[in-house]
């Protein structure tokens, strides 16, 4: 079993509970990973802890060796960065939401935009993929 960060699952961010799954199911070192991916072991250790910023030249490169795409380490890395969803709203359904519109970015070749989309034009999108305005009651 190759070694694990020294830290615990609780102290990780969602990326870095990925890279420690990818980590076991590789049986594949830290130190290893690091080194196929060209990026300094202690980079991407710290990659891997809640609040951390990892740089997009990390993430791009730690995606090629993972057999992902970039984008899906991006929402990962940055997943709890991203403002609160209400409560109610299944954790699940948004994380497969997500993942599917990254895929299909891949699919269709797409790239990311190179400045941040207005609210008002993520608010369009979301209308358009059929999310509504929650009632009141």
């Amino acid at each position: 079993m190759p070694p694990r960060l020294q830290v615990k699952d609780e102290d990780c961010s969602p990326l870095g509970l990925y890279v420690l799954q990818y980590l076991e199911e590789q049986n594949i070192s830290m130190n290893h990973l690091a080194e196929l991916a060209g990026v300094p072991q202690p980079r991407l250790r710290g990659a891997c802890f809640k609040g951390t910023c990892p740089t997009p030249e990390t993430l791009t490169k730690l995606a090629k060796v993972m057999g992902k795409h970039h984008l899906e380490l991006y929402t990962l890395a940055y997943q709890g960065r991203i403002e609160q969803v209400p409560e109610d709203v299944d954790d699940n359904l948004l994380d497969i939401l997500i993942r599917q519109m990254l895929e299909t970015a891949r699919e269709l070749n797409l790239a990311m935009p190179i400045t941040q989309p207005t609210k008002a034009k993520i608010r369009k999108a979301l209308i358009e993929l059929g999310f509504r305005e929650k009632r009141e009651d």
